[in-house]
């Protein structure tokens, strides 16, 4: 009876077998298609980032490792830019873009001049991921020119925009320090001859201006102040002007008990124009002193609030005599 159960058995076995072969082949089938195919989809994504590729970016930005105390002179508005081809993995190169690498090129062995540096994968560095390397870049050569960087001590000249109201001046500018050193490529430093302040507003504008900081600026974009800002004092006062009032009266020092000779006379006076303007003569008068020795000085008597404004230019006469 042994025999024939083990027999059993083993057909039992071979039963399973095929049941589960067959359900296996057979049942589901799409779904385990579906998951063969996304199988292999998952190993050619793989397979392909780990594959050697190269790509290409253009515009990426170059900048250049110079001698010390030299630097490039006219380099263009945007700075230097060449097209890169790189190698590597293409997982790694799809995550580089020109806009955030820089290309760095060593000509520090080239000398002031005229010069061409050339750009190879020896001397140009990127920082890249390990494995991905500089195959080409173009333009392979470019000219440059190399100049000494030197320092000079300009004078500062103020500029200003716009202009003050009517019957006001700019009378007077102070500028502290009056001088600055500035930095560059020799020659656009030597062709300097002044350094200017920003603009400064004068519209409106009708008394001193105290600026304590007012920016440096350099129109050569290869020139740098060395100091940025400095204090700017504006002087405004209303315009000066002169004006003749006739028949003023003329006498001596109050408590002489004398006359002067003659009594009236014609007198230019100066100051500002607002206070000139509204002076009259019958306000005004000519005081004749006399001194010791017998010579006489001239002064003006004014009214209240022109004492220290109005000055005394001519007289005519000229002269004028103390009788006792």
């Amino acid at each position: 009876m042994t025999p024939l159960r083990r027999v059993d058995e083993g057909g039992e076995t071979r039963r399973v077998a095929a049941r589960w072969l067959r359900e296996f082949l057979l049942e589901d089938w799409t779904l385990k298609l579906l998951a063969l195919f996304i199988t292999f989809g998952l190993w050619m994504v793989v397979t392909g980032q780990r594959a050697p590729a190269t790509i290409r970016l253009r515009g990426v930005q170059l900048e250049f490792l110079l001698p010390a105390g030299t630097e490039i002179t006219d380099e263009p508005r945007d700075g230097f830019k060449v097209d890169v081809t790189l190698e590597g993995r293409r997982g790694d190169l799809d995550e580089l873009n020109a806009r955030s690498l820089v290309a760095k090129a060593d000509i520090s062995q080239l000398r002031p001049g005229d010069r061409v540096a050339r750009l190879n994968d020896r001397n140009v560095q990127m920082e890249v991921p390990a494995g991905v390397r500089i195959v080409r870049i173009e333009p392979p050569n470019v000219p440059l020119r190399i100049e000494q960087s030197v320092e000079r001590e300009l004078e500062v000249e103020a500029r200003f925009e716009g202009s003050t109201p009517e019957g006001f001046e700019v009378v007077g500018v102070q500028v502290v320090p009056p001088r600055v050193r500035v930095r560059g490529p020799e020659s656009h430093v030597n062709a300097m001859e002044r350094a200017q302040t920003e603009q400064i507003a004068l519209e409106g504008q009708r008394e001193t201006l105290t600026l304590p900081q007012v920016a440096i600026d350099v129109h050569d974009r290869e020139v740098t102040p060395v100091e940025q800002v400095v204090g700017v004092r504006v002087e405004i006062a209303e315009t000066t002007a002169r004006r003749t009032l006739p028949n003023v009266v003329v006498r001596p020092a109050a408590g002489t008990g004398a006359q002067a000779r003659p009594g009236a006379a014609s007198i230019t006076v100066e100051g500002p124009r607002s206070a000139v303007e509204r002076l009259r003569a019958e306000e005004v008068a000519l005081v004749v002193e006399q001194s010791g020795d017998g010579t006489t000085s001239l002064r003006l008597a004014l009214p209240p609030g022109f004492e220290g404004r109005v000055t005394l230019v001519s007289t005519s006469p000229a002269a004028f005599e103390i009788i006792r």
